[in-house]
């Protein structure tokens, strides 16, 4: 009963041990007509559109166009290490969609 005990421990541990899973977040630019204004914007998508841009892209057309903007392109995907130095150039669009 004390190896299945230690054995629990250990693996609890090594659980706790391992780094949490960081989110994915996709750059892009987006454009709206009538009247003509462009926006740079960081959202968070899925883990499984984080190594595509053009999977970000299908997840954010709609996200975008359902306030009446068109997906122009996703510059990059990247993890949480990026975020921050993107924050000041998306501005109001800094997470919104």
């Amino acid at each position: 009963m004390r190896m299945k005990t230690f054995s629990l421990v250990v693996g609890a541990t090594l659980a706790m041990a391992l780094p949490a899973h960081a989110a994915c977040y996709a750059d892009y630019r987006a454009q709206q007509q009538s009247p003509v204004r462009f926006h740079y914007g960081v959202a968070q998508i899925s883990d499984g559109a984080c190594n595509s841009t053009g999977a970000a892209a299908n997840e954010l057309r709609s996200r975008l166009a359902r306030n009446g903007w068109t997906l122009v392109d996703v510059l990059s995907t990247f993890r949480d290490d990026g975020l921050a130095s993107r924050r000041g150039n998306a501005g109001q669009y800094f997470l919104r969609y």
